[in-house]
């Protein structure tokens, strides 16, 4: 069984992932913020559907003077009748924004731009353009937004695989949409084992507090997945069996936190083996969160679990390479790739390929932040990002491949 770097790794979890898509669901636009777009949809008409007023004034047809119509009563009618007929060459009628266009009509003058000079010989009032307008306001199809300028039928609308946004709801709603396909959120059992895990308080000797509690929760939401259950157990190895195959009935994706080393305390790793139907690989060859095991649990399709180590920053950089694009390949959403950055400190050359956090220096360039072993965490919250180290090590000025973070950047 190999050992996979942190490429290899991504690429292991992305494959995985897509092979356990999750099904699709119809939700309503108001349901879909934040959800994963199943597939790509396109316009079923023209965005706008009809041609429409950019502007309150008038429709006219042909040169100034113009013969105006009467107006109507409220908004509402103009809107209404506004393209309900034909105009006439020489006519003016008042259009609102957002009014249909009435065939015939050459363009829209803005109110401002445009006043009543009288009554012509029949009794009817007339417009013209004021002395101080724009002659623009006459150029061909004026203040006019034409049926499909937006968006033509057909044309894509939204691209599967895209995390919804308002922007996203607002534009679906635009095309007529009352509901989108989306995809169904993977359901995650969490399991945090160790004897010596508080939860509250200052630890005293030989104790830790609980790193995970407070952050893998909110964390797995963001990532797009559900949290079904969450528990707590010690170093026991009973305990975990009862625990894993519990969490593996409820849940599609079971993260453990600990318990994957060698020592007799660890029995994550051990019941995780012997529940495996394919084990996708026993550690990573990267630090921190080479004691990372990833494997399929149950039968197929089984339950997916990754045994992410106990130190909180080893987890971290364990979940942005297994969970992220585990949960991203289950839900059919692309890959995010690692991009070339330009360091701005030589790093020494390591044992094994390292994930180190890095911040991003007012000159664009990056550097590793302080305190970021295995157990810290102070160097994660100044990060940017993930620069992943090679063995050789970096020299200043070499180009090197930067992680996202598996949260949003500040």
């Amino acid at each position: 069984m190999t050992h996979p770097d942190w490429a290899e790794a991504i690429d292991i979890a992305a494959r995985a992932g897509a092979a356990t898509l999750q099904p699709a669901t119809s939700l309503p636009l108001a349901d879909c913020l934040g959800r994963v777009l199943a597939h790509t949809l396109t316009a079923g008409r023209d965005i706008p559907h009809f041609d429409s007023s950019a502007m309150d004034g008038f429709a006219v047809s042909g040169p100034p003077p113009w013969q105006l119509e009467a107006a109507t009563a409220s908004g509402a009618d103009v809107h209404a009748a506004s393209g309900a007929r034909p105009l006439k060459a020489g006519w003016a009628r008042p259009i609102l924004t957002g009014g249909t266009v009435p065939a015939g009509t050459t363009s829209i003058v803005r109110s401002e731009h445009a006043e009543v000079v009288g009554a012509g010989a029949a009794g009817q009032a007339v417009l013209q353009l004021r002395a101080d307008a724009p002659e623009s306001d006459l150029s061909p199809a004026r203040n006019i937004r034409k049926a499909g300028r937006e968006t033509r039928a057909g044309e894509v609308l939204l691209e599967g695989g895209r995390v919804l946004s308002p922007a996203d709801l607002a534009y679906a709603a635009v095309a007529g949409l009352d509901a989108l396909p989306v995809r169904t959120r993977p359901r995650v059992a969490l399991l945090m084992t160790g004897d010596e895990v508080i939860t509250a308080g200052q630890p005293g000797p030989g104790q830790v507090r609980d790193t995970f509690g407070p952050a893998l929760p909110g964390l797995v939401a963001g990532l797009g997945g559900t949290v079904v259950d969450v528990r707590r157990i010690g170093d026991d190895a009973q305990e975990t069996r009862v625990a894993l195959r519990e969490a593996l009935a409820a849940a599609d994706v079971v993260l453990t936190t600990g318990g994957t080393g060698h020592s007799d305390a660890d029995h994550v790793k051990r019941v995780s083996a012997r529940l495996a139907c394919e084990l996708l690989f026993p550690e990573l060859a990267m630090r921190p969160g080479h004691p990372t095991t990833f494997a399929q649990l149950g039968g197929h399709p089984g339950a997916w679990h990754v045994g992410l180590p106990g130190n909180p920053l080893a987890a971290m950089t364990a979940l942005r390479v297994v969970v992220e694009p585990l949960l991203g390949g289950m839900l059919g959403m692309p890959l995010r790739a690692a991009h070339e950055v330009e360091v701005a400190v030589a790093v020494r050359p390591v044992r094994m390929s390292t994930i180190m956090p890095a911040r991003r220096r007012a000159d664009g360039r990056w550097e590793p932040c302080d305190a970021r072993g295995a157990n810290m965490l102070r160097g994660l919250t100044e990060a940017d990002g993930f620069l992943t180290v090679p063995k050789a090590g970096l020299s200043a000025g070499q180009p090197a491949q930067l992680l996202d973070l598996p949260w949003p950047q500040r």
